[in-house]
């Protein structure tokens, strides 16, 4: 019994102390995996700005109406941003320079469904925009604190991202509260 214990006593907190020592094959993995994970992200982040920029200029033809205009103008913004940190990690850009086409087939999805539904009526159009920033908001914050506090390039890109879908939420909200004609 004694020896069981004295074992335990022993081995116990080697094994803990073993088990918190990196090797250099272990960090370069985890850095690798990292930067594995922050490439996607940034990937799939130009990929949903597009999105946005892609169906509100779908909307703004369809329609003719100052919100979308002005809010696929902050659209651009917001993928130029993420580019910036794109070429900075040397990360490829996945976009596609056709109009609503996507590499993700999940963005892809999202996109047709949500042009359909936007091209049902203008009033559509608004609430696709309400639907899809919440969404990205949501996504977005999530990004964030999933994102090391060291790293204050990405956390500054998330937050700037952010800040635009709110303001871009709000717009949509307004137009949805304006009367409308019979």
């Amino acid at each position: 019994m004694r020896t069981t214990l004295l074992t335990a006593l022993v081995l116990v907190p080697a094994l803990a102390l073993g088990a918190c020592t990196d090797t250099p094959e272990t960090t370069e993995a985890t850095e690798a995996a990292d930067t594995d994970d922050r490439d996607a992200l940034l990937q799939r982040l130009i990929e949903e700005e597009k999105v946005a920029h892609d169906l509100y200029t779908a909307f703004d033809e369809n329609y003719g109406t100052q919100v979308f205009s002005n809010i696929t103008r902050g659209e651009v913004g917001h993928q130029d941003a993420v580019l910036r940190v794109l070429d900075a990690a040397g990360t490829d850009d996945p976009r596609t320079r056709v109009p609503g086409e996507f590499t993700d087939p999940e963005l892809q999805e999202l996109y047709d469904d949500l042009l359909a539904r936007g091209l049902a009526s203008e009033t559509a159009a608004y609430q696709v925009g309400v639907d899809f920033e919440t969404w990205d908001i949501t996504e977005l914050e999530n990004d964030l604190a999933a994102t090391p506090e060291d790293d204050t390039e990405l956390r500054e890109l998330l937050q700037f991202l952010i800040d635009g879908s709110q303001r871009h939420l709000a717009a949509f909200e307004r137009q949805l509260d304006r009367p409308r004609g019979r």
